[in-house]
């Protein structure tokens, strides 16, 4: 087993926290922006609570239902309410 130095052990973790902090920064924008179209219509709150009720349709299958759902509680035109529901 080789000994690594102080500065070789930072050289490679250093590099390695940024790229974690840019990829979760990263995915938190792209959960901001799919909220986005939803918050014109609703609160935060709801807009949550409504987007997991939409995976759980999405993950057993249910689409079409899921899309209805958002169609029936926001009021989203049915066309934007099918590219929310796909974004997801």
């Amino acid at each position: 087993m080789s000994d690594l130095t102080l500065s070789e052990v930072i050289g490679l973790v250093v590099p390695g926290l940024l790229v974690c902090i840019l990829v979760l920064w990263a995915v938190g924008m792209i959960r901001v922006f799919r909220q986005r179209r939803v918050l014109r219509y609703t609160d935060r709150f709801r807009a949550e609570e409504l987007t997991g009720r939409v995976r759980q349709l999405k993950f057993r299958g249910y689409e079409e239902q899921a899309i209805q759902l958002v169609q029936r509680e926001l009021g989203m035109p049915a066309r934007k309410a099918r590219s929310w529901v796909k974004s997801i």
